[in-house]
């Protein structure tokens, strides 16, 4: 057998290192390419704390800047464009006359809402005496609007209008704003109620159910529909997506939907004060009756009278629920006209 020559050894020495020189530059190409394709598609948040910060999208970026709750409620100051304006018939909210009260959020272009609810529903409120619906708005950059919100408010009385922007980012803002105007405002009611202003609320039926949770003792009380082992939305391209530094956990703690629940006078209290120090999260039901609930050491309670979903037009279902959402005010003017209809006859269950 021929041993190879000196020159054949090194010939092949040569081409082993050549090759593994291309095959260095093909590694070190592939591996930029694989940094440039992070850099541009990977969500930020994938990538480090600093840059999660920094390269949200416009539509996502306000998350971060609205962090500080506390900012943009300003607790130690009053916030007030408009207070209600109690009347012989409808007592101060911090009189120890008020039972429920109702806050329904509503946005302030909404006037045919709000006159729709206090048509139909907040009717029952107006006869009971110790039930009170207030209307709770922020402020337009239309000063139209906001006029036309100032003559509704004389007129009627229930409006309370605070000093922030109402927009749907900020939400969470008007909601904690609630907490705040019931702890100032309201803080001799039994049990406060948020409510959207799509909503039907069959109060005499809420009233009967909150009298024995009274007898009860319910300090701490979290009534709705409760909605658990909801997740974050993790897809880039969704404009629900929630960067894992706004929220990190994979599952939402139980929370109640922000279509309609109640809180009682001491979990109120608990909320608002927790509300301040806990970090924006932009899903006002989540953030306030699960996140916010949770640190308060508050648990939501479920009850079947309240859904967040689409009622059938039913006039004998409606006799009998407590919250039903997505009601035009046509539908609610019309609902609200069967339930009273004597003529419609209903089965005892």
């Amino acid at each position: 057998m021929r041993k190879p020559k000196r020159d054949d050894t090194s010939a092949a020495d040569a081409r082993s290192a050549e090759e593994c020189r291309v095959l260095g530059r093909v590694c070190l190409v592939a591996v930029c390419v694989l940094c440039v394709w992070g850099v541009l598609y990977m969500p930020p948040a994938m990538r480090s704390g600093v840059a999660t910060r920094v390269t949200l999208p416009d539509h996502l970026a306000w998350m971060v800047s609205q962090s500080d709750v506390a900012l943009y409620v300003r607790p130690d100051n009053d916030t007030s464009f408009l207070a209600a304006t109690p009347t012989s018939a409808t007592p101060t909210c911090n009189g120890s006359g008020v039972f429920l009260a109702v806050v329904v959020c509503s946005a302030v272009a909404n006037a045919g809402a709000r006159n729709a609810i206090r048509d139909t529903w907040a009717q029952d409120a107006k006869h009971a005496g110790n039930l009170r619906v207030f209307f709770l708005l922020g402020k337009s950059p239309n000063d139209s609007l906001n006029a036309l919100v100032s003559s509704e408010s004389e007129k009627f009385g229930d409006i309370i209008q605070q000093d922030f922007v109402d927009s749907y980012n900020n939400l969470t803002i008007k909601s904690v704003m609630m907490l705040k105007w019931a702890t100032e405002h309201c803080s001799k009611a039994n049990f406060i109620m948020k409510t959207d202003d799509d909503m039907f609320v069959h109060l005499p039926n809420l009233f009967r159910l909150l009298k024995t949770k009274k007898k009860t003792a319910a300090k701490n009380l979290l009534l709705g529909c409760l909605i658990k082992g909801a997740t974050p939305v993790k897809d880039w391209h969704s404009k629900w997506y929630v960067p894992d530094s706004i929220f990190p956990g994979r599952v939402y703690p139980p929370y109640l939907s922000g279509t309609g629940y109640v809180l009682s006078r001491n979990a109120v209290t608990l909320l608002y004060r927790t509300a301040l120090s806990t970090p924006f999260f932009y899903l006002e039901d989540v953030f306030v009756t699960g996140i916010c609930a949770s640190r308060a050491g508050l648990s939501p309670t479920n009850h079947e009278g309240f859904k967040f979903y689409k009622r059938k037009s039913d006039t004998c279902a409606f006799r009998s629920l407590i919250t039903a959402h997505r009601m035009s005010p046509k539908e609610l003017r019309q609902m609200w006209a069967n339930i009273h209809n004597p003529s419609i006859k209903c089965k005892k269950s």
